[in-house]
């Protein structure tokens, strides 16, 4: 087993983590190891109230948040990363995904869901794929792009991109500040689709951590799922489908009754 499958089944799945953390200065050398661990990304610390409070207990030294030039090349030598619950997600985007729509891809990184999608389909004709992102990701995508050779937009603001028909998000608006609720609010308008993968979810209330995901730190919130739910629904959507993220989860030691055993997919469509 390896040092991070210990302390995340160890620590943060079990009682024993709540009994380790009451003794003086386990949580603070933890904190140091999981804020400074670089070899294995994901690992997490720390419970917060807020965006403010987590950010403000990332370790002196460490990079913050994902709009630095480390991070905007982690992708590089695996643009369309594939994982179980890609699929479920491309498959809503070959049935959704129409000649002359708008897709805002938010937090897409270089572009790895289009490069997904590139490997089974074709972009339909006069289709929109536009990825908002943080300048230095932006930046790094548009290069990508530029050596494929593919139609992909980047805006480093969402409310510079155009209206969208179809909203995706895969795993990303969790790093996000006042995003639940907000989130809609970020764009010029709402779209008919809105599809949201990798999303954080528990029972419990809703609450922010730390994932030191390598290249830097950054806070991570995860959502009360009754809470998540409404805030689409007063919004005028319908869940429409949903599946499970069995490669992600959310252990983090000392608060075994944070953790979050897989991650949730969501299609919403705006109600007629």
């Amino acid at each position: 087993m390896s040092i991070h499958d210990l302390a995340k089944i160890g620590l943060g799945g079990t009682p024993i983590g709540s009994v380790l953390g009451r003794i003086p200065f386990t949580k603070a050398l933890y904190r140091q190891f999981a804020q400074n661990y670089r070899h294995h990304a994901g690992l997490f610390c720390g419970v917060y109230h807020s965006y403010d409070d987590a950010e403000a207990d990332i370790v002196e030294g460490r990079a913050a948040g994902w709009n630095n030039e480390e991070t905007a090349s982690i992708w590089l030598d695996n643009i369309a990363p594939m994982r179980e619950a890609t699929y479920p997600l491309l498959m809503w985007l070959s049935i959704l995904l129409r000649e002359k729509m708008t897709l805002v891809d938010y937090g897409g990184s270089i572009g790895l869901t289009f490069y997904g999608f590139q490997r089974y389909f074709r972009l339909p004709a006069a289709a929109r794929w536009i990825v908002a992102e943080v300048p230095t990701i932006a930046t790094q995508g548009r290069k990508v792009a530029g050596e494929q050779d593919v139609p992909l937009e980047f805006v480093t603001e969402p409310q510079r991109a155009p209206p969208a028909d179809i909203l995706l998000s895969a795993g990303a608006i969790q790093y996000m500040k006042d995003i639940i609720p907000g989130l809609l609010d970020r764009f010029v308008a709402r779209p008919r689709h809105i599809l949201l993968n990798k999303v954080p979810l528990t029972d419990g209330p809703t609450f922010w951590t730390l994932q030191n995901f390598g290249s830097a730190v950054s806070p991570y919130q995860v959502y009360n799922e009754a809470e998540f739910f409404e805030y689409f629904a007063e919004a005028g959507y319908r869940l429409r489908d949903r599946w499970d993220v069995h490669e992600l989860d959310c252990f983090i030691p000392f608060h075994p009754d944070r953790c979050v055993p897989h991650f949730a997919g969501l299609y919403f469509e705006k109600a007629d």
